[in-house]
């Protein structure tokens, strides 16, 4: 438990608070009934003293004496050893009883304590009383309810800071998805005001960048359409007719529009990272095997280590893409063999795909996966630099992340993890 918690700070504070209160009124309590304490033991003592008196005074000893064990006294002809107790309660009590019986002898001593008090003349001896206030019930039966009221302060004080930083600690736990445009999580039911508030502008918020976003995607979209149209002309004229145009040209003119055609793809797919795709439980491995064989086809032959099952809660478009883009890249970038594998790590999975190219200077791994980024010489095919990026954004949209690094005896190591964020 951190002091940097807002919890824990509250409830340092309350505790400060209750503590302070309660030593002040332990204070005042003391000074209030030391006095009053002191002066009730004394009179009763006192009393019983009277009693004594007038019990040792009757002419049948062995009577009185009967008596005086009746009343839990005893007589005894000499003083018996012990050390005068130094309680400061004792002490006052003494001072009192010596302004009471100002010619009499005593001392309180033993466990439990006693006072000793010399004989009345003529009565020879010391008569022992005991002191029944010493354990002061009352005085502990309140410092005992002054606590327990005090831990019982402190326990609706933590409940109350915690019922205040929840609601904070789930909207900083969404917080990552609010900035993507998701809705806030509901509020508690008794939440207050301010949480309330704050609630409502996140929602607000949310509800703003959703229609950034949707509204980015038209655009894109439409972009997306007139470029591919003109696209899609140039590529059917260069088919059907001859401009005088040799083959090597036509072949570099219709592999142009491919990476043109490549490129818009790819923008629109780093846009649209699957947040508004709705969530459908996805088979891993056949999505991987039915890839694979799509490779296959395409003459690119991959060796697969995968689990007899493997389903996770996910998108499965948006999955899908970030699955071909991984492929794609080790194709595009790196050598064969190519491989994939894919365990459980956690409560999610985790995907590595490997390959046997040139690799990326360690320099140029960190920026790996950023939008636009491409890392030219040792990576030096057309592209438009959105392909680890678009994967990058799905493995958020799905609790995980994206991991690139090099492997031992060249290639490039990618992880792709879902449900769980990458060590």
């Amino acid at each position: 438990m951190s002091i940097r918690h807002l919890h824990t700070r509250l409830l340092l504070l309350l505790a400060a608070v209750v503590i302070a209160a309660l030593v002040a009124a332990t204070v005042a309590f003391g000074l209030s009934t030391r006095n009053s304490s002191a002066d009730r033991v004394a009179r009763a003592l006192h009393a019983q003293v009277v009693a004594a008196d007038a019990l040792l005074a009757q002419p049948d000893r062995r009577a009185a004496m009967a008596d005086l064990r009746a009343l839990e006294m005893r007589w005894r002809p000499e003083l018996p050893p012990g050390e005068p107790r130094s309680m400061p309660l004792l002490v006052r009590v003494e001072a009192r009883l010596k302004t009471r019986l100002p010619e009499r002898a005593m001392r309180l001593s033993g466990k439990p304590v006693q006072l000793w008090v010399q004989a009345r003349p003529p009565m020879r001896g010391w008569v022992g009383i005991p002191v029944l206030g010493e354990a002061q019930p009352l005085k502990r039966g309140l410092l005992f309810a002054l606590f327990a009221i005090g831990a019982l302060v402190l326990l609706a004080a933590s409940l109350f800071a915690r019922s205040l930083t929840r609601p904070l600690r789930e909207l900083a736990d969404a917080a990552p998805g609010i900035v993507a445009g998701e809705p806030p999580p509901a509020p508690p039911r008794f939440a207050s005001e301010e949480i309330l508030e704050l609630q409502h502008a996140l929602a607000d918020a949310a509800s703003r960048t959703r229609a950034a976003a949707r509204d980015r995607e038209l655009m894109l979209a439409g972009i997306s359409h007139d470029m591919r149209t003109p696209l899609a002309r140039l590529r059917y004229a260069l088919a059907l007719e001859d401009h005088g145009i040799d083959a090597d040209a036509r072949v570099g003119m219709e592999r142009d529009i491919d990476e043109l055609d490549s490129i818009v793809g790819q923008f629109i797919d780093y846009v649209r990272d699957g947040r508004d795709e709705p969530l459908e439980t996805v088979d891993l491995v056949a999505m991987l095997q039915t890839l694979a064989a799509d490779e296959a086809r395409q003459g690119r032959a991959w060796r697969l280590g995968l689990p007899e099952r493997a389903t996770c809660s996910g998108r499965p478009l948006a999955l899908r893409r970030a699955l071909v883009n991984l492929f794609d890249n080790a194709a595009r970038h790196g050598a064969a063999p190519f491989e994939a594998e894919l365990d459980a790590v956690g409560d999610g999975w985790r995907l590595r795909v490997f390959d046997r190219g040139a690799g990326v200077p360690e320099a140029a791994l960190a920026d790996l996966g950023r939008p636009f980024h491409r890392v030219d010489r040792a990576r030096s095919t057309p592209g438009s630099g959105l392909g680890l990026a678009c994967v990058s954004r799905i493995a958020m949209v799905h609790g995980g992340g994206l991991r690139l690094r090099n492997r031992e005896g060249g290639g490039l190591v990618a992880e792709l993890f879902l449900g769980v964020s990458p060590p």
